[in-house]
């Protein structure tokens, strides 16, 4: 038997990763209110669903300016390659628009289940959305019949998700640009705060940083 070894190949594009602040918290009061879910197969709780419909807005607000990577728990990835997206103003309507989305979608559900008491509903108002923007060399590899990401910039990407953003600009709801997806997409960084994240394996990385609140 001859094992068939696919090929990956090597693309330069912007990659974007949507962030919901607040999940884990989210998630963790569902389990609090409802004990009975563990080892259960009892009805699911509205919470579950109201998370399911955040992901599926951000994920039709995106598409197609980026093509969907993963979902990965309470995050969405995406990319665009070099010769599908060169034009900032693009990308930040596309992000507008996704976090318009996000935030009228969190206000339809509160109006939904409004006559629904439980404490995992009621903090949905806090749940926000962080983008992150980058931009780099990836690998495309085909696994299992679907394209993932690999390569340093990817990794990266990822790495940004643990920041400092919100502690020092007080901003929840952001875009964060690295300076290479900025200088690839033409954003100028004029409009946002500049922030740098250090980290011990990949050392500075500098972009900028624009709230969302006003969208």
């Amino acid at each position: 038997m001859t094992t068939e070894f696919k090929e990956p190949r090597l693309e330069t594009g912007t990659l974007l990763l949507a962030d919901i602040s607040g999940y884990t918290t989210f998630l963790g009061l569902v389990t609090a209110v409802h004990p009975e879910m563990i080892g259960s197969a009892g009805p699911i709780p509205p919470a579950y669903p109201i998370m399911s419909s955040l992901l599926d807005v951000v994920v039709d607000r995106i598409t197609p300016t980026f093509r969907l990577s993963e979902i990965e728990g309470d995050a969405v990835f995406g990319y665009a390659t070099d010769d599908q997206l060169s034009d900032g103003e693009t990308a930040l309507k596309t992000i507008r628009s996704a976090y318009g989305g996000f935030r009228g979608r969190i206000d339809e559900a509160m109006s939904y289940h409004q006559k629904h008491e439980c404490d995992a509903c009621s903090i949905l108002p806090t749940l926000d959305l962080k983008f992150l923007l980058h931009h780099g060399p990836m690998v495309v590899q085909r696994i299992a019949g679907r394209e993932r990401l690999l390569g340093p910039a990817v990794n990266l990407t990822h790495r940004l998700l643990k920041n400092s953003v919100s502690e020092q600009t007080g901003q929840r709801g952001y875009l964060f640009t690295s300076d290479e997806a900025a200088e690839q997409l033409g954003i100028s960084r004029e409009n946002g705060v500049r922030h740098e994240e250090d980290y011990a394996d990949v050392g500075s990385v500098g972009g900028s940083v624009v709230g969302l609140e006003a969208v």
